[in-house]
């Protein structure tokens, strides 16, 4: 159903931060299969056609934080600082600092930039959309279901990514060693916590038994609803 009045000037930033920032993961993605077609298992030149996108596009993100506090959605600024945390220390601590082939050439760096690119192309689109009103119960539906692949197959690459990345840190300092070894034994709790959050997210907008092939009403408990506040 179309909305009776215009979109508010925060809805219309919003839609516009959404389809922006799924132009840059589909851009990122479309360019991690380019070069995967193209080179196969020699990853040697994967940072160099990404690297500059990725970290952009992925800094962008900090601003969902700043969404939070503000207002202008629903979501836990808790949840979104921790989300976006972890992926602002693998992209300018580790990614951006270590220009080694065990960094910036591996399968963790695939198997991480693939899960967080498809995961954002399909939030990103979702989000924008339903600023619209506009449900597509194909995105919503692999927007809370997806995750239970993808967040265990992004955080196996960020894993792998802040071990490949210690030898290196440690050369630098011993202080840098001890905060990467903390962010790794910090991984389980917070995946839990993030996990258990969109298995909740997911029964209350999919639902559960007879309306589990239903969309629910999508408005009213989708985090990334705005409040709709008129500036």
């Amino acid at each position: 159903m179309a909305k009776s009045k215009g979109i508010s000037v925060v809805e219309a930033y919003l839609v516009a931060y959404n389809a922006a920032s799924f132009v840059g993961w589909a851009y990122v993605l479309v360019k991690t299969l380019l070069y995967l077609s193209v080179h196969g298992t020699n990853l040697d030149g994967l940072f160099d056609s990404i690297g500059s996108a990725l970290i952009i596009v992925q800094t962008g993100a900090a601003l969902e934080i700043v969404h939070s506090l503000v207002g202008f959605v629903r979501s836990s600024a808790m949840t979104a600082t921790l989300q976006v945390y972890s992926r602002l220390n693998l992209v300018w601590g580790i990614l951006y600092m270590f220009d080694y082939p065990e960094v910036r050439a591996s399968y963790g760096l695939v198997l991480m930039v693939l899960a967080w690119c498809i995961t954002e192309c399909v939030r990103y689109s979702h989000y924008a959309l339903s600023l619209f009103d506009i449900e597509v119960y194909t995105l919503l539906y692999l927007r809370y279901t997806m995750f239970y692949v993808l967040y265990p197959a992004g955080v196996t690459g960020e894993l792998l990514e802040i071990w490949a990345a210690l030898p290196h840190a440690a050369a630098i300092s011993s202080w840098f060693w001890v905060f990467l070894v903390v962010n790794i034994v910090n991984y389980p709790p917070v995946l839990y916590k993030l996990y258990t959050h969109m298995i909740r997210q997911r029964r209350k907008i999919l639902g559960g038994g007879a309306d589990s092939n239903r969309v629910k009403a999508a408005k009213p408990v989708d985090p990334v609803v705005s409040k709709k506040k008129k500036l």
